[in-house]
């Protein structure tokens, strides 16, 4: 009798994920569209919530859309400058599997109407946030490498 229980505890063990549930921060390129401030590109380290494996889970999450909650009247809406100006953030491993590539596509990025920043300088933002995502580690323990592919035209506003 335990034998069988035994085999199928077994086979579904296997398809468990590896990972857990946590919450964590990541660190992203916001702007406060429609604020009183100057306009400024402010790196700052949000919540974020993912079950994937460390630091894998943190490049795409840089793309991924950003509503702070409020109390005031101030309409919530998407803060995160990747997302605004469409970067898509993503990461794999070299053949060596110890060196990350992390890929900055900004093949389709266009400023969005109103928007104080180019192109350019929210690619230099987001890059920088990878850079804080990516823990430190011994030399031989694997390198980082940023790869950015850039608009083929000149970026126009988003309607």
């Amino acid at each position: 009798m335990k034998s069988p229980f035994f085999a199928l505890f077994l086979s579904l063990a296997a398809l468990a994920p590896a990972s857990e549930l946590r919450l964590d921060s990541i660190s992203l390129a916001l702007y406060l569209h429609g604020s009183e401030s100057d306009p400024r590109i402010t790196i700052v380290a949000v919540p974020f919530v993912s079950f994937f494996a460390d630091p894998e889970w943190r490049f795409p999450a840089l793309s991924k859309p950003f509503v702070p909650p409020t109390d005031g009247t101030w309409k919530p809406h998407d803060v995160n400058l990747a997302s605004v100006y469409g970067l898509i953030v993503s990461s794999d491993t070299k053949e060596n599997s110890m060196d990350m590539v992390v890929t900055i596509d900004a093949s389709k990025a266009a400023v969005p109407e109103d928007y104080p920043f180019s192109v350019e300088q929210v690619i230099d933002a987001v890059a920088t946030c990878v850079k804080l995502a990516y823990p430190p580690r011994p030399s031989d323990a694997g390198a980082l490498e940023i790869v950015i592919t850039r608009p083929k035209k000149k970026p126009t506003s988003k309607k």
